[in-house]
């Protein structure tokens, strides 16, 4: 999948492990019409992805990682159960990522994409 960093990537160590945690938005687009012989795309919601990386040669590259930054990950999805404040149990996802890419690009575009991201992560928490 490729999408945003919400945040600035960040290391965790538990039981003697370290792995590393980000969140990645991303957005679906659609064909909405045809406008001057030209497809005109829309957006449909903003999902943000809660991803982990316990692989230490892309734990190494996604540090270099910044909030706002546009990156395509590669993994598995890896569930686990939780429960509600009402007492239901759920089922949240997370990307176990096995790689990590950074997508380059302009400087301008990734100024004006990072300020949609921090708008979609304040939304988010």
């Amino acid at each position: 999948m490729t999408g945003y960093l919400g945040a600035d990537p960040k290391i965790i160590e538990k039981d003697g492990k370290t792995f590393l945690a980000l969140s990645l938005a991303t957005t679906d687009s659609y064909p909405a019409e045809e406008k001057d012989g030209e497809t005109v795309w829309r957006d449909r919601e903003t999902v943000w992805h809660d991803v982990v990386i316990f692989r230490k040669v892309t734990i190494q590259f996604a540090r270099e990682l910044k909030k706002g930054d546009r990156a395509q990950i590669t993994g598995e999805i890896a569930y686990r159960p939780f429960i509600t404040a009402e007492g239901y149990t759920r089922r949240a996802a997370t990307i176990i990522a096995g790689f990590v890419e950074k997508i380059h690009y302009e400087k301008q575009e990734k100024l004006d994409l990072s300020a949609a991201a921090d708008a979609a992560f304040a939304s988010h928490s």
